[in-house]
């Protein structure tokens, strides 16, 4: 699991991470570690970035319906999943910026969840010129009131102490009841216990805090912006969603029917419908998901 390295050795060069999506598997040598990164697919190139807890499984129900369309190069962030790297949301925008070095991609789609929205926001800000269209799905930002904080807060210091005192499985069980991971079922939801089950708890330990996104950075994106969530998501979640839509010059929102923080895996053909029109044609509404 997660945890600091020296420089990339010739052994892990020749053993690549295990490919999870199907896909080519290949190590990304950050300096203090490394990062697990997975290409499959053919057409233009979308980055996908999983939320906090997860790792690049969560986009398997994406990568295995679209990639006769994409080229999906999905990653572990450090902290997360294979990656070796530890913590720290500060270098991930680093991280995006050696890999899109790496593969010589000139620009690209760039797909974030929740907790890695603020990276992929602050990339866009940075990497103007790279970033073809963004798609920030159940993210937050700050300075948006929250009227319904009760269901949506995150209780990072009670998990923090949980992870310090050895008593991560209960973290765990916590976490998995919490309203934002709500709403999963058949192969969602057992990609999603996988997922969980294989989080060690470490970025609560070793990450300092990482950028925060705020609306005027929103705003000054002129890329083709995408915010998406479901509609059984938490009410300040879906108020996000749709400030971020008003904020960016060129952004819309889309609500997926009967999904949660996690619609992508509880409802992807949905999902799907709105994520594929978006990327084939940024310039023009997708399709409602509500309404499918």
């Amino acid at each position: 699991m997660a945890g600091p390295v020296g420089r990339l050795g010739d052994a892990q060069e020749r053993t690549p991470p295990a490919a999870v999506l199907g896909g080519e598997a290949f190590w990304l040598d950050v300096g203090d570690g490394l990062i697990a990164v997975e290409k499959l697919g053919r057409g233009p190139a979308v980055v996908l970035l999983h939320g906090w807890t997860l790792d690049r499984r969560m986009w398997a129900l994406q990568t295995r319906a679209l990639a006769d369309r994409f080229t999906f190069i999905a990653l572990d962030r450090r902290g997360f999943g294979q990656s070796t790297a530890p913590a720290d949301r500060a270098r991930e925008v680093d991280d995006l910026a050696s890999l899109a070095d790496r593969l010589e991609l000139a620009s690209f789609h760039l797909v974030s969840m929740s907790q890695a929205g603020a990276t992929a926001i602050a990339f866009a800000q940075q990497h103007r010129d790279r970033v073809a269209t963004l798609v920030l799905q159940g993210i937050s930002i700050a300075g948006i009131a929250d009227h319904s904080n009760a269901s949506d807060r995150i209780p990072l210091d009670d998990y923090a102490a949980m992870v310090r005192g050895g008593r991560l499985d209960e973290m765990k069980r916590h976490w998995a009841g919490h309203a934002l991971m709500a709403g999963l079922s058949g192969e969602g939801a057992t990609i999603g216990a996988a997922m969980l089950a294989d989080y060690d708890g470490s970025d609560l330990l070793d990450g300092p805090a990482g950028p925060s996104a705020r609306l005027d950075h929103v705003a000054a994106l002129m890329m083709p912006v995408l915010a998406i969530t479901g509609d059984a998501d938490t009410s300040w979640r879906r108020s996000v969603t749709q400030a971020v839509a008003r904020s960016a010059p060129l952004g819309q929102a889309r609500f997926v029917r009967e999904g949660g923080h996690l619609c992508n895996l509880s409802h992807p053909i949905e999902f799907n419908a709105v994520l594929s029109a978006f990327l084939s044609r940024p310039l023009l509404p997708v399709p409602d998901a509500v309404n499918d």
